[in-house]
């Protein structure tokens, strides 16, 4: 019998709709979901979501990654803008920092670094887009900032963002700065991104076997020493700031009784290729006396109490008179405090490496090696007397003084020397921005100055920058690259500086500069 009143047809409308909603709530439930991650970190179209905690991805500046980094990132966000604005029809490539923004309590990296990092980059992008000092003006170069996490946990999709990124044929990302810590997960993201022909030029990696073959930027070396092919660097590898103490040491009065203190954290490549150069250069001063080892915490870990302890009291139980540190710069914080409280009734001297001068900005720990008499002596990047040397010196690198001059500018920086010119990140991270430039701008001389250049065609250009005319003048150096210098900085400058700092004092005279070996 048919409905007269047509409720069952309602009915079944009603169901239908109340259907359709529920399948329209849901979809909208699914599409939250997996937007939640993106929600979390400054929403879709921001480039970063979260992982594991973190907010990580890449960005022009707009999320702030860290509280610390608000002005110099509004700074990097706006000369893109501008950019973006300007609309003159010349063409826009961009360089990505790829780096540690976020942080997971212990870690390799810190704020004040970061910070520094990330102001050296942008006052290299201000002086590509706005001065003649790295080639041509064009194309125009905008800087991204990419976040992998403090232990680097978000790294596979940070680089597929960036891999996606260098085939955008109208802004494409040309090339990868940063690259600051020498953990395993390094080498994955420079083989990922190599595979895609994207070069990267590493700001403060050290550890040998970073840099790619002799045979040139396409080398990966060994299957016994894999190295990572599509990488230069701007900062002194582990074994030339080795060479440099080992002209430091030759030249002491007395020689040298030395003993190895070790971190053996794995996969640590920067302590493991360290303690490898002590090794090889500096055997004949630690012969008879056994390594010191303890377990770094720098990676995954906060220092335990009483770290240090027996290994501090070994090394006062030698006749050791210098410590060759093969750690990272916190646990020799650690060590210092320990060492204060062991039975050292001497003098001792601890050599390390270090891009920058960090310690001088930590009061306690200057203050105790005072206290104790102990001499640190770093092969630095940097050489903070470089600010009061006299015009000229030829202590100082070249491009030094107008760097410097740069940074100041464009970060507004007066009165006070500013902690950026005294950790060595600045410049480290201005350089490797740099010589990005210099090599996109290469790209102009075979008559493409209206074209937008692809990231193979940079990275081709990297290997050329070995003359008179392309060499690259930076901060630490008037920089070439070629096939024989196996990624190496040559023409980097690597200082060697005593604390106490005796900052009255002329630079290091002659200090250690980075060479291509002759052949044997």
């Amino acid at each position: 019998m048919a409905d007269p009143a047509g409720t069952g047809g309602w009915n079944r409308k009603r169901v239908l709709l109340l259907s359709t909603a529920a399948v329209l709530v849901l979809a909208v439930m699914a599409t939250a979901l997996s937007l939640a991650d993106r929600f979390t970190c400054g929403g879709p179209g921001s480039g970063v979501r979260e992982i594991q905690g973190r907010c990580i991805g890449v960005t022009e500046g707009g999320y702030v990654f860290h509280e610390a980094f608000t002005e110099v990132q509004g700074l990097i966000e706006e000369e893109n803008e501008r950019i973006d604005r300007e609309d003159d029809g010349l063409p826009i490539v961009r360089v990505a920092f790829l780096g540690t923004l976020s942080f997971d309590g212990a870690g390799p990296m810190d704020t004040a670094r970061m910070n520094s990092s990330l102001e050296g980059a942008y006052t290299a992008q201000m002086r590509a887009n706005h001065t003649g000092a790295f080639g041509d003006r064009s194309p125009r170069i905008q800087l991204l900032l990419a976040n992998m996490g403090g232990q680097q946990q978000g790294w596979r999709q940070v680089v597929d963002d960036l891999i996606t990124m260098s085939q955008d044929e109208e802004r494409p990302l040309v090339a990868v700065t940063g690259l600051g810590v020498s953990i395993d997960s390094t080498r994955k993201v420079a083989k990922a991104l190599h595979e895609h022909e994207i070069p990267m030029i590493s700001s403060a990696v050290t550890a040998d076997g970073f840099a790619h073959g002799p045979e040139g930027i396409d080398d990966a070396g060994t299957e016994d020493e894999p190295a990572l092919a599509g990488v230069i660097r701007v900062a002194p590898s582990n074994n030339e700031y080795v060479k440099a103490l080992k002209t430091y040491l030759d030249g002491l009065d007395e020689p040298a009784r030395a003993v190895i203190v070790h971190d053996q954290t794995e996969p640590d490549l920067f302590v493991s290729t360290l303690k490898r150069a002590y090794d090889e250069h500096l055997h004949m001063y630690t012969e008879g006396r056994s390594v010191q080892t303890y377990a770094g915490t720098t990676i995954v870990d906060p220092p335990p109490p009483g770290l240090f302890s027996d290994v501090a009291g070994n090394v006062c139980a030698t006749d050791a008179d210098t410590v060759l540190f093969a750690g990272r710069a916190p646990d020799l914080d650690v060590f210092l405090e320990r060492l204060s409280f062991s039975s050292c009734e001497r003098p001792m001297r601890i050599l390390f490496v270090a891009t920058g001068m960090s310690m001088l900005n930590q009061e306690q720990e200057m203050r105790l090696i005072e206290e104790q008499d102990i001499t640190l002596v770093y092969a630095s990047g940097v050489d903070t007397r470089w600010n009061t040397a006299p015009a000229g010196s030829p202590d100082v690198p070249e491009g030094y003084p107008a760097f410097s001059e740069a940074y100041k500018k464009h970060l507004d920086v007066n009165g006070e020397e500013p902690q950026g010119l005294r950790n060595g990140y600045a410049l480290v991270n201005h350089d490797a921005v740099a010589v990005a430039a210099s090599a996109i701008r290469m790209t102009n001389e075979q008559g493409h100055e209206h074209k937008t250049p692809t990231a193979a065609a940079v990275q081709a250009r990297l290997m050329l920058l070995n003359t008179a005319k392309s060499q690259v003048r930076v901060g630490g150096g008037t920089l070439n690259y070629s096939p024989e210098g196996a990624g190496e900085a040559i023409g980097r400058y690597v200082p060697i500086v005593e604390l106490p700092l005796d900052e009255s004092a002329e630079p290091e005279a002659d200090p250690h500069v980075i060479e291509i070996e002759a052949a044997p």
